[in-house]
């Protein structure tokens, strides 16, 4: 098992157990778990991080092998996890058959075509999910979520929202599909209330006869050459 730890006056508590059945897939949930808190807090290990980032896929729906991953000449598999059986994966919401590693992200069509499931952990994943998180954290706030159901909290030491620790990337995407279409209705309500743009015009032109109205000569004004 893992477990999350505060420490006061020399007295540790520990809280937040995650339970597993393998050694292995503790130590993976611990290493996920130590670098998520260094992303939420924006802190780093003493020993020198990796010279260059890495950008992790599973493989959700057959077994690693030949022709079942991207395999580009400029973008070639730097290593392969190879699980025995399809296993649930630590930190995500899906079972993966293993894991390829890459040197640069995948794109799109790569993922689609091979069925392959971006780490929640990769670069691209989480300032996606960053960003994601001040359109949820905004939103929640406008509608008063209670914290018990909100997806995001506050972070006030750099005024930004930041995503639960059990929200998924595919949870939050859906998320924000949903307030954008709610935006997207509120807008076209909005227009509809609007006259027609015919009507618009008439009001524009009529509002501009009386401006002139009102700017030109009185009717008892004498003329230039009366005076």
């Amino acid at each position: 098992m893992t477990w999350r730890f505060n420490e006061q006056d020399g007295q540790r508590n520990y809280f937040w157990g995650h339970y597993m059945n393998e050694p292995d897939m503790a130590e993976r949930d611990l290493l996920n778990r130590a670098e998520d808190y260094q992303r939420r807090y924006h802190v780093q290990e003493v020993e020198p991080a990796p010279d260059k980032e890495t950008y992790l896929y599973y493989s959700t729906q057959r077994p690693i092998d030949i022709g079942t991953y991207p395999n580009s000449y400029f973008n070639r598999p730097v290593h392969m996890d190879l699980y025995f059986t399809r296993q649930q994966v630590p930190g995500e919401a899906f079972q993966a058959w293993g894991a390829i590693t890459y040197a640069h992200p995948l794109t799109e069509r790569e993922m689609q075509d091979y069925e392959l499931r971006p780490s929640r952990n990769n670069l691209d994943i989480r300032r996606q999910m960053d960003a994601q998180a001040q359109v949820v954290g905004k939103w929640e706030d406008a509608h008063r979520v209670p914290d018990q159901k909100r997806l995001t909290w506050f972070y006030p030491d750099f005024g930004s929202y930041v995503v639960k620790e059990y929200i998924t990337p595919e949870q939050l995407t859906s998320f924000v599909r949903g307030v954008e279409c709610q935006e997207a209705a509120r807008a076209h309500k909005e227009a509809k209330r609007q006259p027609p743009i015919a009507e618009q015009l008439k009001a524009a032109q009529k509002e501009a006869q009386e401006h002139r109205a009102l700017d030109g000569p009185k009717k008892k004004a004498p003329d230039r050459g009366d005076r």
